[in-house]
């Protein structure tokens, strides 16, 4: 049998054949991506647009370079702002100085604003404004959303040359003279036609700034949120004075009564609430008359300025004022107390219970205990002259004082209270024994103060006394009366008085 060797076949990937064509096609796509220029790879045509219709860099538009992908960027990299620049120098400026692009942020990266590759009729800049904070330009758009007062306002009513962001002082002048051709003009002529110079599109001024108006005048609390109008009428800003009462009428209540300065009570953040002497109202100490007792009126109600304070001069009271209220609620005490000291009411009161005019303490003071004693307690049926100043006029003598201590209550106690009380006076030491302070019941036994006993502690009997001063001659009645010999309790002081 005849045998037959078998051969394995080869992958046609491997043959010469494909092997010969593949080479073939990779060098004529090589040949047709170096005559395109890289275009193969490009995801979009490039904008033609040309708004200006001037060459930059001597092109015209991005279309122009479709074919040369490293004018702006590497292979297979992204957009890159330096390659951008080379063309684009103007731009280059603005971000080293103030321009517009020096305010942006991301400005490195153009790509964020400037899409390319969407098609020849994409338009650069106009896609760019769609998301663009115009504030970033230092002129606010919040008042700039309809033209006069009708129509939407649009880019093109303020940036009127095509393709340029810039505008032209006359151009403001355009809109606003047709809503107000008098006030523009006066204007006009009081500070320029370089409306951009003090305007930011708010009420407030740019270049003219708050530092500056601070310097004349500064806009501080209500006054930051005020109109310019409110002050500058008719659009006169030259010789605005300065004094509240310009603008602020000076309200009745001041008149003659606390001059025209109201910074001196008053703060720019409101009229209320309203200061003396840099501190907050003080009816006290300011009018010397106490709002402590006048917090409520005699029925309960809450009491108003207006109970007090009435008539043509209302910073002024009448003392008929008061009697409106104290005669509607004790008519007999008023009565008889307008008889006998008149109706000036504030000559003498000062809405506390004390006197206005009159110190108490000259003729008694107030002192302790006797400081929140209510006058009707010394002075009865409202009778102030020949009060008696003896503390016995009001402090009965109690029965243990009876013939014994006197009158002088100051000489036991004190205005704090009627204990502890101390005899200052006592002519026998109070820690005889060197006991501490003794009760009194020690050496006085029965109800007399003025009689002792000794032998309570020192258990003598009458012989051993006798027998111990003999010498001295003592009678039995002098026997025990030891305090005569012993003014201090001790035994070598012992002296005899014949």
């Amino acid at each position: 049998m005849r045998q037959y060797r078998r051969l394995e076949r080869q992958h046609p990937i491997f043959s010469p054949v494909a092997l010969i064509s593949t080479f073939i096609l990779a060098v004529g796509l090589a040949v047709w991506v170096y005559l395109t220029g890289g275009r193969a790879f490009s995801p979009g045509e490039l904008s033609a647009l040309n708004h200006s219709g001037e060459p930059i860099a001597n092109v015209m538009s991005h279309a122009d370079i479709a074919d040369d992908c490293s004018q702006c960027h590497a292979p297979f990299a992204g957009v890159q702002d330096v390659l951008c620049q080379d063309c684009h120098e103007n731009i280059g400026v603005e971000r080293a100085g103030d321009g517009l692009h020096g305010r942006l942020p991301d400005v490195e990266q153009c790509g964020t604003c400037h899409l390319e590759h969407l098609g020849h009729d994409y338009d650069l800049k106009t896609a760019a404004v769609a998301d663009f904070d115009h504030d970033l330009t230092r002129f606010s758009l919040a008042h700039h959303d309809v033209k006069s007062i009708s129509a939407e306002m649009a880019c093109t009513d303020c940036h009127t040359d095509e393709g340029s962001y810039t505008i032209a002082d006359s151009t403001c002048a355009t809109c606003h003279r047709d809503l107000d051709g008098e006030f523009m003009a006066q204007h006009d002529e009081a500070y320029g036609a370089n409306c951009l110079n003090c305007h930011d599109g708010l009420d407030s001024m740019s270049d003219f700034t708050m530092t500056q108006h601070a310097e004349l005048f500064a806009l501080t609390g209500a006054h930051e949120s005020t109109r310019c109008e409110s002050c500058h009428a008719g659009g006169e800003f030259e010789g605005t004075p300065h004094e509240c009462v310009a603008c602020h009428t000076e309200p009745e209540k001041h008149l003659a009564m606390f001059g025209t300065n109201c910074a001196e009570c008053h703060a720019t953040v409101a009229w209320q609430p309203a200061k003396f002497d840099d501190a907050p109202f003080d009816h006290e100490r300011t009018t010397t008359f106490s709002l402590t007792r006048h917090v409520e009126d005699f029925d309960g109600s809450p009491m108003a300025c207006t109970h007090c304070h009435t008539g043509d001069e209302p910073i002024q009271v009448q003392d008929a004022t008061c009697e409106e209220c104290h005669a509607t609620a004790v008519p007999t005490f008023i009565t008889e107390h307008t008889a006998l000291f008149g109706s000036a009411c504030q000559d003498c009161h000062d809405g506390l219970d004390s006197m206005a005019n009159f110190d108490h303490g000259t003729v008694f003071p107030l002192d302790g205990q006797h400081a929140t004693v209510e006058c009707t307690a010394c002075h009865v049926n409202q009778v102030f002259q020949g009060t008696p100043k003896e503390c016995v006029a009001c402090h009965a003598e109690p029965e243990i004082h009876f013939g014994i201590f006197g009158t002088d209550c100051a000489n036991c106690h004190t205005v704090a209270g009627w204990l502890p009380a101390q005899l200052r006076q006592h002519t026998f030491p109070l820690d005889h024994g060197e006991q501490g302070t003794l009760e009194c019941t020690a050496c006085h036994t029965g109800t007399s103060y003025t009689a002792y006993d000794c032998t309570t502690c020192h258990e003598h009997n009458v012989e051993q006394v006798q027998a111990e001063h003999s010498e001295l001659a003592i009678t039995q009645a002098e026997l025990f009366a030891c305090a005569a010999c012993h003014p201090t309790g001790h035994t070598e002081e012992a002296e005899h008085d014949d």
